[in-house]
């Protein structure tokens, strides 16, 4: 299966500097869109620099380049890989002091060689999954709201101040505490339904745009995969968002007619070109795969012949 992605981010409307940064195959994006098409396993990502700390952007493009140069596939641990990040993040920071304590959030979809697709999560950019025709977040906000609400400590979130409500309380960087990795397996394959999109978001856009907002959005048949993506981050700010905007969206698709209807038009030679590029890189992946477990099946074996053979003399 391939998988066809569109990011897009922006600084808004308010803001002087984008925290947030997009990793689409392989690529750190920190400005406009960008657009690619990758076969499994691979990593997509949206980092948002904590507001109110140091060398926020910086936390999440360091985040994102750490990121892009991982070999994932089933047998990555992201999980310690993603607390390795965070360790050199702090590493990074005590450096200089106007970069001491820079944190970020994170976002990440991974899609092993299996096609098995899984959610990491740390702190409030968003994870959707849009299938049927509904929109659904998969991410639960970490933040100070959220969390007093589980406790049972108030009845609402509406109870606390605003500024109260949406702290996070988890972030990759942060020397106070360790990062608290949510996890979210997909319970049905993805690509499992033909409208079935992922959708990860900054704050800038999930706080201002509803879930009938965006299941309107991936509704609109007129509009290309790229045009709804970007109508989104307008979306947002129509609705008075004053952060950075940032989404992308991932399409799993198996044929070329299939990604011709994403892109709105015919393939260009280039855009066959990177789809055939994706398959080969498919191939390639399997072949090492597959001589990787011969390999390991052969030493087994040879390992077996060798304690025979001691066990031979030894009788």
């Amino acid at each position: 299966m391939n998988y066809y992605i569109y990011g897009f981010t922006g600084k808004g409307n308010y803001r002087k500097h984008n925290e947030d940064c997009l990793l689409i195959n392989r690529e750190t994006v920190r400005k406009g869109g960008f657009e690619s098409v990758c076969i499994a396993p691979f990593l997509s990502a949206v980092c948002d620099g904590v507001g109110g700390e140091q060398a926020g952007e910086v936390a999440s493009e360091l985040c994102i380049r750490y990121l892009s140069i991982t070999d994932y596939d089933s047998s990555v641990d992201l999980d310690r890989h993603i607390m390795n990040i965070h360790s050199k993040i702090i590493k990074n920071g005590i450096s200089s002091p106007d970069s001491v304590n820079m944190q970020t959030t994170l976002c990440c979809l991974a899609v092993d060689e299996n096609g098995r697709a899984v959610c990491y999560n740390i702190g409030d950019s968003r994870m959707y999954r849009y299938v049927g025709g509904c929109i659904r977040q998969i991410t639960v906000d970490q933040t100070y709201g959220r969390f007093l609400y589980e406790q049972g400590e108030i009845d609402g979130i509406s109870e606390l101040e605003p500024e109260m409500q949406n702290a996070i309380v988890s972030s990759v960087g942060s020397v106070l505490q360790l990062p608290s990795i949510d996890r979210f397996e997909f319970v049905t394959p993805f690509g499992s339904e033909s409208d079935d999109t992922v959708l990860i978001c900054s704050d800038g856009v999930s706080d201002y745009v509803s879930d009938d907002e965006f299941e309107i959005a991936m509704k609109i048949d007129n509009m290309t995969f790229k045009e709804k993506i970007e109508a989104l981050c307008e979306l947002a700010l129509r609705n008075g968002s004053t952060d950075n905007v940032s989404v992308i969206g991932i399409k799993p698709f198996d044929t070329q007619e299939e990604y011709e209807r994403l892109i709105g038009g015919i393939a260009t030679h280039e855009e066959k070109a990177e789809t055939i590029r994706a398959e080969h890189e498919c191939l390639a992946y399997e072949t090492r795969y597959q001589n990787s477990m011969l390999m390991e099946q052969a030493d087994l074996s040879l390992q077996k012949l060798f304690d025979d053979l001691e066990s031979f003399k030894n009788t």
